[in-house]
């Protein structure tokens, strides 16, 4: 098992017009091909840490980026699914990317789609440059489904489905119950989560989250994510329960897909659903393979087929 210590991590930020603050690193290898990074829930832009080994030895250069109200992204109280589009263009144009891939982890999917919608122009006028559009390839690993959907909410383990009921609720109830002291508890003692990470977890999870440098990491996310009262957090509860608004069939983007057969925590159902929503999405099923396992496992593949789909 490759060693995953985190390295020296450098923020970076980007200004909205506005003047709120967009926080990403810079993480794998810094001449590769640009791949922005979409982080899970809640988690932080520091868990592309995970696959920073992998992107050394592949040729990605990963830009991770949190979102509103996490890490150290300044909050958007009144943000959509739909209006991350906006963040990432903003840190490509501060970096000069004329074209870039795109990499969403399990509740990062839903903000990844809403970029191949929005960004990615349709394909089928390849003659006219002005509908090239700006994304060369995407990925989804574990992506969460639209849990707005009842059928996709009650394939969810019990513990999980009962917290995203509580999102499809006021914003203020959400708030209620997981602001104040559950935040202020997981920020400082962000360990407590581990067991709950294990609970639905197959034995490659269980073998994944025994590796002390991947459980720091991940403990490390959850610090950042409940950081400041987790805004971020709390605002995705409430969005990932409610329509997302984004025509999924309209999506012509060729779209990779990779999710574990055994995964507890969104379950290969989810993957499956999307396959067949997305007009050009192709998903891979990796049998015995968990939630935490796949990126970690199979993420020099994933990074070296995105490359290979932008050159």
């Amino acid at each position: 098992m490759p060693s995953n210590a985190p390295p020296l991590d450098q923020l970076e930020l980007a200004i909205t017009a506005y003047g709120r603050r967009v926080a990403f690193s810079q993480l794998g290898d810094r001449e590769g091909t640009p791949i922005i990074y979409a982080h899970g829930f809640p988690s932080s832009r520091r868990e592309a840490w995970l696959v920073h080994t992998a992107a050394c030895a592949v040729g990605a250069r990963i830009i991770s980026i949190d979102r509103p109200g996490y890490g150290d992204s300044d909050e958007a109280p009144d943000r959509n699914i739909s209006d991350w589009p906006g963040d990432v263009l903003l840190i490509a144009d501060q970096l000069g990317l004329e074209r870039f891939a795109l990499l969403g982890v399990s509740g990062g999917g839903p903000y990844v789609l809403a970029c191949a919608w929005r960004l990615a122009q349709s394909l089928a006028q390849p003659e006219s440059q002005d509908r090239k559009g700006r994304i060369t390839s995407c990925a989804l690993v574990c992506p969460l489904g639209p849990i707005y959907r009842d059928e996709q909410l009650e394939q969810m383990h019990w513990a999980a489905r009962m917290n995203l009921r509580i999102g499809q609720q006021a914003q203020w109830l959400g708030d209620l119950v997981f602001g104040g002291p559950t935040t202020m508890l997981l920020e400082h003692w962000p360990s407590l989560v581990e067991n709950t990470r294990s609970l639905a977890a197959p034995a490659a999870d269980r073998a994944v989250l025994a590796d002390p440098e991947t459980a720091a990491i991940l403990n490390r996310t959850i610090a950042d994510a409940m950081r400041n009262g987790a805004p971020g957090a709390r605002r995705d509860l409430h969005l990932y329960t409610h329509d997302w608004g984004i025509p999924f069939q309209q999506i012509d983007l060729p779209i990779r897909i990779w999710h574990g057969q055994a995964d507890g925590t969104v379950p290969i159902e989810h993957a499956r659903w999307y396959a067949k929503q997305l007009p050009n999405a192709s998903l891979t099923e990796l049998p015995g393979e968990g939630h935490y396992s796949v990126p970690f496992r199979h993420s020099r593949q994933i990074l070296s087929e995105l490359i290979k789909a932008a050159a």
